[in-house]
């Protein structure tokens, strides 16, 4: 027994020092190992700290700008429908049964039929109406089992009155109907023109609900959530999800009350209703908001102001959950790979082929992205390519229409002023004239067309000449002295051909014009297009009695002619000056938004430069355009 206990001692020692010895020899993986399991961890958590901040951040802005994109989104589509309303409410007051007085017949009931239909199919409206000038209701179009309105005495409402008295179109503030839903009215006034002036012979127009509206566009009913807000260049809110603020003036003292007369949001709301974009983030009673608002503009003036409203919590809440997801990820890579390495630190070989294998895949899968990317490039391209060649087809394929359009227009024109006297002739008068004017818009546009194709296409031919930049000038403005020729004798009851949408005729001051010559070589007709572009432009934007001024001008070394047209009107807007020289850059309803972007392309085929700004008083803007001068010994030798 004693030899057996001593043996087994013996091999319990003999043990202990083998695995002394095993820890001696390898001490240096062991504390390896360690490392490796430590620093890693360490900077792992260090890293994603700094890691989760940034992306937090990253994040935070992303869905800040997503909302401010969403604003102005809404702002653009409320804009849009609204004037798509007027639209149509004025092409029911121009129809001839209206125009003519005609209210009660099943004619006119059913095209208000036909129109409430229309209406409804795109914007929810209560109803659609007609009001003769005595502010009575003639015809009341709704829907089956509402109550009818026709008959009734309206006088009493204010955008009825408005109406009638500005003869004009009327977007009314938000009411309280009889039913105790809140609304909006549209309305258009029915004018008759005699030789003694302007008539109110009634109105047409429709009733918006407030909250089937704008609940289209966004929730604005649960305050838990991204909502939606709108209020109208009152501050009046028109909706809300909390009911109590629904028709009260935000800077009421209800209001302010509730939000704890905060000046941050008090800010933000001034700002936009006086019509520019903004967005803040401020404290409110039960957490903080992200609130971006977005102004909607109605014949260039702000109407109303849209606020997209999100609790930051539903946007961290948002951001935690992407971080937990991504934490969790990188915490099981890091631990996989510890144990990778723990586990196979003896073959790094191994390891490296599993790499190498890993970057041959992620290099395959980026060669495949760049292919995919290279054909959808070249899609792309096929497509644009597509799109010139159609559009340049089509400007060849309508001009000869176009032309036969104009040609026969002028016949039936001749043919009518021969049989002037004739009932028939006298009957399709209006008609023919419409014809003829939407003729040679279309030609117009036809051109416009064409010279987008020809420049797209690098087709434009340039036959240049030298010539004084400033007769040039004398012979544009001629045309439209006359033009205001025409149009007065047209007032003094005689016949004439101008376009009848030129509404208004400007008084033009070229007082400025040099007494030297300002001569240059380029394409004549082209030269003329563009100034009749900015002209044309200077026209539209600018008020009837209003002033467009010319000048001409050189720069300080005499190397380049400088042409500014100035006028007084509305000046441009901050949102379109950035872009104002591209294609289908627009402010106004009218016209297609290609005739700057065809006069910068004209004026730089010439070696020159256009720009465009407002003018330092607030007042309208000036468009200018230089042009390299003729050299004089050139010139001197050809005299």
């Amino acid at each position: 027994m004693p030899n057996v206990l001593i043996s087994i001692n013996t091999g319990f020692i003999m043990s202990k020092e083998s695995f002394i010895s095993f820890f001696t020899a390898n001490n240096s993986v062991i504390i390896a190992a360690i490392l490796i399991i430590i620093i890693p961890l360490s900077l792992f958590f260090y890293l994603q700290q700094e890691t989760e901040s940034s992306i937090k951040n990253s994040i935070f802005e992303q869905q800040k700008q997503n909302q401010i994109d969403a604003s102005k989104a809404i702002a653009t589509h409320i804009q849009s429908d609204i004037q798509l309303i007027q639209s149509r409410l004025q092409s029911l007051v121009t129809s001839h049964t209206i125009r003519d007085g005609d209210f009660t017949s099943n004619v006119t009931k059913n095209l208000l039929k036909e129109y409430y239909v229309t209406i409804n199919s795109t914007t929810p409206v209560d109803r659609l109406f007609l009001y003769n000038k005595d502010s009575i209701s003639v015809l009341d179009m709704s829907s089956p089992g509402t109550l009818n309105f026709t008959g009734m005495d309206f006088s009493f409402r204010d955008w009825v009155n408005q109406t009638k008295n500005t003869l004009s179109p009327v977007i009314s503030d938000m009411f309280l109907g009889i039913d105790g839903k809140n609304r909006i009215a549209m309305t258009y006034p029915i004018v008759i023109s005699n030789t003694s002036g302007l008539f109110y012979n009634g109105l047409v127009g429709v009733v918006i609900p407030t909250d089937e509206f704008f609940n289209f566009y966004g929730n604005i009913h649960d305050i838990q959530s991204q909502y939606l807000s709108v209020l109208d260049n009152e501050s009046i809110v028109l909706v809300h999800p909390l009911p109590s603020l629904v028709g009260r003036p935000f800077f009421g003292e209800h209001t302010q009350n509730l939000t704890g007369n905060n000046n941050i949001l008090n800010n933000l709301i001034k700002t936009v209703i006086s019509g520019y974009p903004a967005t803040v983030i401020y404290d409110f009673v039960n957490g903080e908001r992200l609130n971006s608002g977005h102004p909607v503009f109605i014949e260039g003036v702000p109407k109303y102001s849209v606020f997209v409203v999100t609790p930051t919590s539903f946007i961290y809440s948002t951001i935690n959950n992407i971080i937990e997801k991504e934490r969790l990820q990188m915490l099981s890579l890091i631990i996989g790979i510890i144990a990778a390495v723990l586990l196979l630190i003896l073959y790094l070989n191994r390891v490296n082929k599993t790499l190498d294998k890993a970057v041959r895949k992620r290099t395959i899968e980026l060669q495949d992205a760049n292919t995919k990317l290279e054909l959808a490039n070249q899609h792309i391209k096929v497509h644009d390519d597509m799109q010139k060649e159609f559009i340049n087809m089509a400007a060849h394929e309508l001009r000869n229409p176009v032309q036969s359009l104009l040609g026969f227009s002028d016949i039936l024109k001749k043919l009518n002023h021969r049989n002037g006297d004739n009932k028939i002739a006298h009957q399709y008068k209006d008609a023919i004239e419409a014809i003829s004017r939407s003729s040679r818009r279309l030609k117009r546009l036809v051109d416009i067309i064409f010279d987008v194709s020809q420049l797209d296409n690098n087709l434009l031919t340039l036959n240049k000449e030298s010539f004084d930049l400033k007769n040039i000038m004398k012979e544009v403005l001629n045309k439209y002295q006359n033009q205001k020729k025409l149009a007065d004798n047209k007032n003094n009851g005689q016949e004439d051909d101008i376009d009848r949408s030129n509404k208004q005729i400007i008084d033009f001051d070229y007082s400025n014009y040099p007494n030297d010559s300002k001569t240059i070589n380029g394409d004549k007709m082209y030269l003329c297009q563009v100034i009749t572009n900015l002209i044309d432009n200077a026209i539209e934007f600018t008020q009837n009695e209003g002033k467009v001024r010319i000048n001409i001008d050189k720069t300080s070394d005499e190397s380049k002619a400088i042409v500014t047209i100035s006028d007084n009107g509305y000046g441009i807007h901050p949102d379109i000056l950035p872009h104002l020289f591209t294609k289908y850059v627009k402010k106004s309803r009218g016209g297609a938004g290609l005739s700057l972007y065809i006069s910068k392309r004209i004026i730089e085929a010439h070696g020159g430069e256009i720009w465009a700004k407002n003018n330092d008083d607030g007042k309208g803007a000036t468009f200018g355009f230089s042009l390299p001068l003729y050299d004089q010994l050139d010139f001197n030798k050809s005299k």
